[in-house]
Order: C-alpha cells, then structure tokens, then sequence
C-alpha cells in the first residue's frame, strides 16, 4: 500500500525525533557523571593534583632564582624584584619602611602582606641587617677589648710580681692571684678559694694560716702583699639559718648549732648576735671570731 506524501514527510519527521531521543538517552551517562555525579574523593584528589602543581611551580621557579644578601630594611625596588618580590609585596614592605617599620629579625619579613610565603622562607639566609651586624661589631669589640685588658693586667700583675710591689684581697682574689704569692701553687691556691666559700670569707689575714696544709710562714713571709676587706664577708642570720646551714660553719660545731637553735626558739628569735655568746659552748677565742660571721634579721 502507498503512502500519500504528506504521510511520507509525517513517518520522516517521527523517524527524526524517535532518533533525537535515541541519541539524547545514550548520552545522558556521559553529560550527568561529568557535570553532576564527581564524587567527593575525586574533587579532593583532583584538589591535591592541583596543589601540587602550585607548589612544583613555585619550586621551580625558586630553583632558577638566583638569590644574594640584602637587608629588607633599606633595599631598592629593583633589588626586591630581583629577589622575585611581587608587585604588591614590595608597595607593603615600602608602606611598611614609610611608616617607621623597621626589620629587627629576619623572621619579621614573614609579616610582609602578599609575600609569597614559600619565597620568604628560601629569603631568611639571605637577610643581613645592618643593625644586627653593628650589634656583632659592637659585642667583637668589648670581647677584643675585655681581652686586651685582661691581658694587660696578668701583664702588670707579672711586672708586679717582679717588682715585688702588688697586694692581693684575699676576700676577692681568685687563684691566678693567690699564685703570685711566694710558696703558694695551684693545690694551695684552690684550698684558699675552698676554705673562704665555707668560711664566708676572712676578716684576718691570719686566717689564711687555718687553710690546710698551709705554713705558716708562707703568710708571715707574704703578709706585705695580702690585705682584707671584711664589707664583704658573708653573715650568718641567726634567726633563719638552719641546723645544717649553722654547723658548715667550720667555727661552729654540732653542739653549739643544736644549742643555737634551742635557744631560738625558747625566746622567739634572737634580737642580737651578743645574745647567744653566754652560751656554755662559746669561749672567749670563739667569741672573737663567731663575731664576724653572725648577724640578726629583726623582720
């Protein structure tokens, strides 16, 4: 059976639209999981891709830049960007130098707004500031001159020694000093600086003679050059000092600290070291030394 044309062009135009739809259905897969259906995981690993690639990037451009020394604080434009500073990195630092920024450390560059941070951290080497070098010349120079003159006086001190005409203060000296006297080594020198640390210092030179092993006539023989300066001897305070604090004074035994002690707290404190000096275990000769080394905080 024939058909007419005008059911010619109807079956033609159904044959297109059924195909549009065939076409259009096949294709839906492609066009939603493209657009709609990524999930999460993908978008983050594709995320990640792209960080990467920044920071290969980065990498790589830091790797062909060349880097030199320069201090942020008065450095030209044409230094920042040949440093590879940004446009709008270099107008914040010179916003920053104008008004009164000053780079103390040069961590304080990290601060500099549209720094590439990734830069900044390859730069902190580089950075030479001109107070911090004014600083180290500063500290070079006291340590040369401290050098200088610590030799100058070990000089003078062997013209000294030479010329027999120096005097050492025993409750200062230290055992260079104690050396340049006559019949006095390192083993003697040592005992000294030991003895006046427990003992609190001398408020005589003939204390000197109570060091161990140390001869008499060494100090006799000495005595010219030895001097003492008894402000600074340091006292025991009766009313705070301790059991064990009391009887490491080579002066006082276990017996006077115990009684020392006793009588602290029988009459509230001690309001004067001549308090304690009708003690039992306290003779004349005692008394005379304790005297120097006793003291009462009346808090």
């Amino acid at each position: 059976m024939a058909l007419s044309k005008r059911e010619q062009k109807g079956f033609i135009v159904l044959s297109i639209i059924l195909a549009g739809i065939l076409i259009f259905y096949l294709l839906i897969p492609f066009i939603f999981t493209s657009q709609k259906d990524i999930s999460s995981g993908d978008r983050e690993l594709q995320i990640w891709i792209d960080s990467m690639q920044s920071v290969n990037k980065i990498s790589s451009e830091q790797s062909e830049q060349t880097f030199f020394t320069f201090d942020p604080n008065n450095a030209s434009i044409a230094t920042l960007q040949d440093l590879g500073f940004s446009d709008k990195a270099i107008i914040n630092l010179l916003k920053f130098r104008e008004s009164g920024g000053k780079f103390n450390k040069p961590k304080d560059i990290l601060n500099i707004y549209n720094l590439d941070s990734a830069l900044a951290l390859a730069l902190l080497p580089y950075i030479r500031l001109q107070a911090e070098q004014k600083k180290n010349l500063h500290v070079q120079s006291n340590y040369n001159k401290a050098k200088t003159t610590a030799h100058s006086i070990h000089e003078q001190n062997k013209v000294n020694k030479k010329e027999n005409i120096f005097v050492i203060e025993i409750n200062s000296a230290d055992t260079s000093d104690f050396k340049m006297l006559k019949g006095i080594g390192s083993t003697l020198s040592k005992r000294i600086i030991a003895f006046r640390k427990v003992l609190g210092g001398f408020y005589s030179v003939q204390q000197l003679k109570e060091v161990y092993g140390m001869p008499g006539s060494v100090i006799d023989d000495n005595a010219k050059h030895l001097t003492v300066d008894r402000s600074l001897i340091n006292k025991i305070d009766l009313n705070s000092a301790s059991l064990r604090k009391l009887i490491s004074h080579p002066y006082i035994s276990f017996y006077l600290a115990k009684d020392i002690i006793e009588y602290r707290e029988k009459n509230n404190g001690i309001k004067d070291p001549d308090d304690i000096f009708s003690l039992k275990e306290i003779t004349p000769e005692l008394k005379s030394k304790l005297i120097e080394y006793l003291s009462v905080n009346n808090k």
